[in-house]
């Protein structure tokens, strides 16, 4: 008889130990990546090449993340921005070895992605919301070099903003005095007006930006965008596990998913989890999609 009853009681010590390392865990992605370094090369020495490893790493998964068609133009500003985050979003790596081949030594790693970092670090920059559709502005752009109009051009692109006539939000930029070599901004939208400055246009740019995305982000969340997934049938911890990693993968339904409880229930065991969502009809799908050749059943509450 005690054999029966330790099967139970082994399986409800794993489902705490695997709901608490769940719950806890912040999800990350191993990315191989490669880069050639020594004379004659991009990368001159094994630490240029290691960045440039890790930049291809995050580019790949920040594509992964965006999973939509992107300009070879706009891909190359993104790849320029992300290898100045590297060193946040970057948790660690492992070096696969290295290969010697014509003209230089190829370096292979394994880099671990803070993919949660990275969806942060892109909805700032607005590639998280306008990699399908660019947002339309108005801009205004006064006292700029060509070196500052071009500079301007770039950062549209990495932001995915387009000029467009009549459109609802509108940025103007100009130096604060000719004395000085600081920027002033305003931009002017639906969710409300805010102004920036900066030494640099990049500097102002960023700063208004960051504020439009981040009212739009709320404002999905206050739009009753969150919900409570449930699942039930499950047979094993491991395949919670399995499933809780693909709704990470979700990005373009949820903008999060949390593991709340696995309970154990007659028919199998019970997930919940709390989501934040993005597309409730891609959301609709992918579940169908996962859940039903495993025949589990699920509901989403409000």
């Amino acid at each position: 008889m005690s054999g029966v009853l330790a099967s139970p009681c082994r399986l409800l010590c794993g489902l705490v130990v695997v709901v608490a390392v769940l719950c806890q865990a912040v999800p990350g992605h191993a990315r191989r990546a490669e880069a050639v370094w020594g004379e004659g090369q991009v990368s001159k020495t094994r630490a240029q090449a290691q960045g440039e490893a890790f930049t291809s790493a995050v580019t790949d998964e920040a594509l992964d993340i965006l999973r939509a068609p992107l300009s070879e133009a706009r891909r190359a500003a993104l790849r320029e921005y992300l290898s100045t985050v590297t060193g946040e979003v970057v948790r660690g790596y492992s070096e696969l070895g290295m290969t010697p081949v014509q003209g230089g030594t190829r370096l292979a790693v394994d880099v671990d992605v803070n993919r949660d970092m990275l969806k942060e670090r892109l909805r700032q920059v607005g590639a998280y919301y306008t990699a399908e559709e660019p947002v339309a502005m108005v801009l205004q752009l006064s006292g700029a070099s060509p070196e500052v109009a071009e500079r301007v051009s770039k950062l549209q692109l990495l932001y995915g903003v387009e000029q467009r006539a009549g459109a609802s939000v509108r940025v103007a930029l100009r130096p604060q005095n000719p004395q000085s070599k600081g920027w002033y901004g305003t931009l002017d939208a639906s969710e409300g007006s805010t102004s920036a400055d900066g030494a640099s246009v990049d500097d102002v740019w960023r700063g208004l930006w960051a504020w439009y995305f981040s009212h739009r982000q709320v404002a999905g969340a206050a739009a009753g965008q969150q919900a409570v997934l449930r699942v039930s049938g499950w047979l094993t911890a491991d395949s919670v596990e399995s499933f809780d990693r693909a709704l990470h993968d979700w990005d373009r339904a949820l903008q999060s998913a949390q593991l709340q409880d696995v309970t154990m229930r007659p028919g199998g065991l019970v997930a919940t989890w709390k989501l934040v969502l993005v597309n409730r009809v891609e959301l609709d799908r992918r579940l169908d999609e996962y859940l039903a050749p495993r025949k589990l059943t699920r509901e989403v509450l409000p």
